[in-house]
């Protein structure tokens, strides 16, 4: 009995790790940490911000726009570590493009 209650409670939660991922992927993160990007670096150009300041502009923006049930399973570190691969994702594209360039 105890091993069908403890399968009905890894497949609950396998269910609600795939809902989540799909929720995040729906709200179109990366494209809204892509604009704080932008917002933190005319910010940052207007207030002469360092470069961790930027990114903890970006961080906190992404964070509270989380909904609060989602916040229970994804943990800040996990939020900072998704910025980051999106920066690294952008500034490939754009040395690529610089090269291309020349």
């Amino acid at each position: 009995m105890n091993l069908l209650y403890i399968t009905i409670i890894a497949i609950a939660v396998l269910l609600a790790i795939a809902f989540l991922y799909r929720k995040i992927k729906k709200l179109g993160l990366r494209e809204v940490a892509i604009k704080f990007m932008v917002l933190a670096e005319e910010k940052g150009f207007i207030e002469k911000l360092t470069g961790s300041e930027k990114f903890n502009y970006v961080f906190e923006s992404v964070y509270a726009l989380l909904p609060n049930f989602l916040k229970c399973f994804v943990t800040k570190a996990l939020v900072v570590k998704f910025i980051q691969k999106v920066f690294d994702e952008i500034k490939i594209a754009l040395d690529y493009k610089n090269t291309e360039i020349k």
